[in-house]
């Protein structure tokens, strides 16, 4: 397949040789990173600053320094005391406020990667692994299974099974097929290019980088998520409603029975302690922490249900919400399947049998013995192109890239298997070893790895796929 003479020519490239070093640097300068612009980042004391001065801690504010002007006039303890009361609460539920919302903002960034560190690219005839940030529109790369699309690219060539998973994307559930010839005229349609932070779950594939960081789809919807507004919260507007009633009742009240002890001849200074009294008594001083622990405390619980809550007001609105729309794939499920039941031939007949799932309570009934059983295992492995990611299977520094090692320099595995706690307290068995494919492949692989680590002899998928090698495949 050859780009067509245009194209190739405005990117400068030969799909044969790929782009020169020199050329790429060039690129590199012009273009920047393959990287998504950051949103802008509040200092952090500014962040607490806004904890501090929100509309009613700025009520409460106004009340402590009128209590400490009273203190100034009249030396009274009962308002030195009081507005100590009021700074105190205000910092305090700053502070709590400051923590919840920046535990969920360091886990929500933990979320934010979606590059592969390094890509096969194609430069001065030369094959080499490059950061991914590093590449530019008219490198050549290289992407298999189990590889992230680090950029929007066009197909050049690929295997008849490559497939993207673009679930992270625009939400199918199904992997949709991807060949080198333009099927649509739309994009996002189209079979010959493939975006961004999709991933290749089956196939090969040699493509043409077209756009890279904010440039490309995945960078556009990111940048109209950042443009959107905040808009108030229904507690944040029922707070500023009560706030705005509760000043104007206070100030009215304070100035009414100020004007009135004029009149009745009350000396000036008693007379502005007065007033100030009665505005302060009329700030509700409590208000404030209760609701900041009440929504702390829920914030909490939800945690613990495995919901994340990214600003403390948002929990209340939870509650006032009516209706949710969602896409489900990837967002309500993960695009994860697992064997729930297994058919085999058994005596006389077909039987059906139950395998450990969640369907199942963790209950098996099959019979690992039984002849069919065990030729159903080996079809699992071998009829399956899907593949345990290697990385999953070692422990590795926190770099990320060198595997850790025991005290006799040996590089310590990964268990297949561990335990996962759940929202409601109990525990299931989960898989630390991450499958690369097809869903339903990858449900089969898992099964039968899990079933070879209860059995003594070499039956496990590696194991299996080496004793019968691979003479020809056809693609499903």
């Amino acid at each position: 397949m050859t780009l067509p003479k245009p194209y190739l020519e405005r990117l400068g490239v030969n799909q044969h040789t790929g782009l020169g070093n020199d050329a790429a640097k060039a690129l590199l300068g012009e273009h920047g990173e393959n990287v998504l612009t950051p949103p802008k980042q509040t200092p952090t004391w500014v962040k607490f600053l806004k904890e501090l001065t929100g509309f009613f801690s700025l009520l409460l504010w106004g009340g402590s320094f009128l209590c400490f002007a009273g203190y100034i006039i009249d030396r009274s303890q009962d308002h030195l005391f009081l507005g100590i009361v009021l700074v105190v609460v205000v910092v305090v539920t700053g502070i709590f406020s400051f923590v919840q919302n920046s535990k969920s903002e360091s886990l929500m960034n933990s979320f934010k990667s979606m590059l592969p560190p390094k890509v096969k690219v194609l430069r001065s005839s030369t094959t080499d692994e490059v950061m991914s940030t590093h590449i530019v529109p008219g490198d050549i790369v290289f992407v298999e299974a189990g590889d992230l699309i680090p950029a929007d690219i066009r197909v050049l060539e690929c295997s008849d099974n490559f497939q993207v998973d673009n679930a992270a994307l625009t939400g199918e559930s199904e992997p949709q097929k991807r060949r080198p010839a333009c099927t649509h005229d739309d994009p996002l349609e189209t079979q010959n290019l493939c975006f961004f932070g999709t991933q290749v779950p089956e196939g090969s594939c040699k493509g043409v980088v077209i756009e890279t960081g904010d440039g490309t789809v995945m960078g556009r919807i990111a940048a109209l998520a950042m443009s959107t507004k905040n808009e108030q919260t229904p507690i944040n507007k029922e707070i500023h409603h009560f706030i705005l009633v509760i000043s104007a009742i206070a100030m009215f009240l304070g100035v009414l029975f100020f004007f009135l002890n004029i009149m009745i001849g009350t000396p000036y200074i008693e007379n502005l302690v007065f007033m100030i009294g009665i505005i302060v008594a009329n700030v509700p001083e409590g208000l404030l922490a209760t609701v900041t622990v009440c929504l702390t405390l829920t914030a909490k619980r939800m945690h613990a249900k495995k919901v994340l809550v990214k600003n403390l007001e948002g929990v209340e609105t939870l509650g006032s919400t009516t209706c949710i729309c969602s896409d489900k794939t990837g967002t309500l499920t993960q695009n994860i399947m697992t064997v729930a039941r297994i058919v085999y031939g058994g005596n006389n007949a077909f039987v059906t049998e139950d395998a450990p799932s969640s369907f199942t309570s963790g209950n098996k009934t099959y019979d690992p013995t039984n002849v069919c059983f065990q030729k159903l295992m080996r079809c699992s492995a071998l009829c399956n192109v899907a593949t345990f990611n290697e990385s999953s299977k070692w422990e590795y520094d926190e770099d990320g890239e060198t595997k850790k090692v025991d005290e006799f320099g040996n590089h310590i595995p990964v268990s297949f298997k561990g335990l996962l706690t759940q929202g409601d307290g109990t525990t299931i068995e989960s898989y630390n070893w991450k499958p690369v494919g097809n869903a339903s492949e990858c449900a089969m692989i898992k099964f039968v790895q899990s079933e070879a680590s209860h059995s003594l002899d070499d039956s496990d998928v590696d194991a299996i796929r080496s004793s019968h090698p691979t003479k020809f495949a056809i693609p499903y």
